[in-house]
């Protein structure tokens, strides 16, 4: 047995010296690997939001989040690089595509910090897709992996960080919470908006509006919203954002194939017409079943659109009913019912106005608050400008 061990050992140590000798080699070889010499403290970093497969998220909260994210970047007078093959000085690795492993593995090669940010959960990949209840334990393994290639790793909300930080995860990365944000510069009430948006929708002036943003899946709650459309057929329903076809589980297919008339679905559409949406709209009727922030709660507050939300647990805890939203709680074949009572309410005037509240709230995430907190995480990880190498363009 002792002998056996020892064989072991010896067999283990060429491939041991062959990694120290191929570090060596990348030290020597590779550009960009030391601090650049003669550079000013203040002086600015290359951060590395890598495209790659992160262009087939564009149309969710993950692509509005990587969206904010340049923006903070920026407003630190950071550069922003994109192809990864570029000298950069801290990577953000957003996505759960295969990509993401081997973007952190590269970045660990050129020995830059890793922030490595956790949208996802297994709670909210759940009642997303086809088949994604079954797989949904492996689809946590998988993203506990990517998770713990972190130098740190950044999650929108205290909810979110919560599970996550649960054992099975096996994190051993510092868990820092920061808000995906919202520019409430750009977000934020339009006059006009109210006759442009039913002229738009060919409806008379006093029409009633509801909108809600989001892809079309049960997670989001839009079979509950359907119904609630059912229910008040003197209201307009409309839900901006999509899902590709091939992607929609059976019940929501029957879902939308037997909406009533009242509700209407553009798809996905520009960020403009959604703030024109947000603005001119009556209230905002977000039924998730589940978030790690919602980045569309946000952006429909700073528009002080009424917001009408479904009390799951980030939305309870975080902003109690009657706080910033008004919400209805629970699930199960009455939930439709009483969330169109109390919409009805909201519609009427019969609730508390929360409107600026709400614009107080979002002002308190905006994307520039944002940033000086992003600024002291790339304090913590160390994140520095490297030099090139002797003939190489840094």
């Amino acid at each position: 047995m002792l002998m056996s061990s020892r064989a072991a050992r010896r067999r283990r140590r060429p491939l041991e010296a062959a990694g120290r000798r191929l570090d060596r080699i990348a030290r020597t070889v590779l550009p960009g690997r030391h601090p650049r010499r003669g550079v000013r403290g203040d002086e600015p970093l290359r951060v590395l939001l890598p495209r790659g497969l992160a262009s087939l998220a564009k149309e969710s909260g993950i692509g509005a989040a990587i969206r904010h994210q340049e923006t903070a970047v920026r407003a630190l007078g950071h550069e922003v690089v994109t192809n990864p093959l570029r000298p950069f000085d801290v990577v953000h690795l957003n996505t759960p595509f295969p990509d993401t492993p081997l973007l952190a593995h590269w970045a660990r090669l050129w020995r830059r910090p890793v922030l490595m940010w956790a949208h996802s959960t297994e709670e909210d990949f759940r009642d997303s897709f086809p088949g994604a209840n079954r797989v949904a334990p492996l689809f946590r393994r998988w993203i506990a992996h990517l998770y713990r290639r972190g130098d740190l790793v950044v999650t929108p909300s205290e909810y979110s960080r919560g599970l996550i930080s649960r054992p099975e995860y096996g994190l051993r990365a510092p868990v820092r919470v920061l808000s995906n944000g919202v520019d409430t510069t750009f977000f934020r009430p339009g006059p006009g908006a109210r006759r442009r948006l039913r002229e738009q929708l060919g409806l008379g002036p006093e029409a009633r509006v509801v909108v809600s943003v989001g892809m079309q899946l049960v997670r989001k709650g839009i079979l509950d919203w359907v119904e609630v459309a059912r229910l008040l057929p003197e209201v307009t329903f409309v839900w901006y954002g999509r899902t590709d076809p091939r992607m929609l589980t059976r019940d929501v297919e029957r879902a939308l194939a037997s909406a009533p008339p009242n509700a209407l679905f553009p798809g996905y559409v520009q960020a403009e017409q959604v703030r024109e949406a947000y603005c001119g709209a009556d209230a905002f009727c977000f039924l998730t079943k589940e978030e790690t922030e919602g980045i569309v709660l946000w952006e429909a507050l700073a528009c002080e659109v009424p917001a009408l939300v479904r009390a799951i647990p980030i939305y309870r805890d975080g902003m109690p009913d009657g706080v910033l939203t008004h919400q209805v709680a629970g699930d199960g074949p009455d939930f439709p019912g009483r969330a169109a009572e109390k919409l009805a309410a909201l519609l009427d005037g019969e609730l508390a106005d929360l409107r600026r509240a709400g614009r107080e709230a979002a002002e308190g995430v905006d994307i520039q608050q944002i940033a000086r907190t992003l600024g002291t995480l790339y304090e913590e990880v160390g994140a520095q400008p490297h030099r090139p190498a002797p003939g190489r363009d840094g």
